[in-house]
């Protein structure tokens, strides 16, 4: 039996996974219970707003949101009137648009959801914000490689004699 076990202050995935959680939990509730729709329904008006035309594949594939919960949250919101498709039979699924329902609605949530991120940014410098984003985006671009990884192919350093994989604290402490 190993005695390994990971400290959660520093195991990335745990760190960003509670922060997205709380904060979509957080921000479901305050959106429910101002504008009548969840943290799935809102960002799907944010997708749309920055991009009409999107389809729901297009929008999961680049927001990480659940197939299911997206197909849930556009019948919803088609029926509310905030969202039209076209009829289309291209393969890449529906266009989606925002109606002017939709547009007023987005118009509403935005300045909370922007209030909500100074708050969670509330003590950070300009420049640690920046140097906050550029992780991020390098963070959305290395999350790819990490769930496509074949694991039969790991590098000989991530492995111990046992074949066990080793995290990569260990490795750190090891080079240092």
């Amino acid at each position: 039996m190993s005695d390994e076990q990971l400290d959660l202050d520093r195991y990335i995935p745990f760190g960003l996974t509670a922060i997205a959680n709380k904060a979509s939990r957080g921000a479901s509730r305050i959106y429910l219970d101002l504008f009548g729709i969840g943290i799935n329904e809102w960002r799907i008006l944010a997708n749309l707003k920055i991009r009409p035309g999107m389809s729901a594949n297009t929008i999961c594939a680049e927001s990480g949101l659940d197939k299911a919960a997206v197909s849930r949250s556009l019948r919803s919101l088609e029926e509310a009137g905030r969202v039209t498709a076209d009829d289309g039979s291209e393969a890449r699924g529906r266009q989606l648009r925002l109606t002017a329902s939709g547009e007023a609605l987005h118009d509403q949530v935005i300045r909370v959801a922007l209030h909500r991120e100074n708050l969670l940014l509330d003590g950070f410098t300009k420049q640690e914000r920046r140097q906050l984003y550029a992780f991020i985006r390098r963070l959305r671009v290395n999350v790819e490689a990490a769930n496509n990884i074949d694991y039969r192919e790991l590098p000989a350093e991530a492995l111990d004699v046992n074949g066990a994989y080793t995290p990569a604290v260990e490795v750190e402490k090891a080079e240092s």
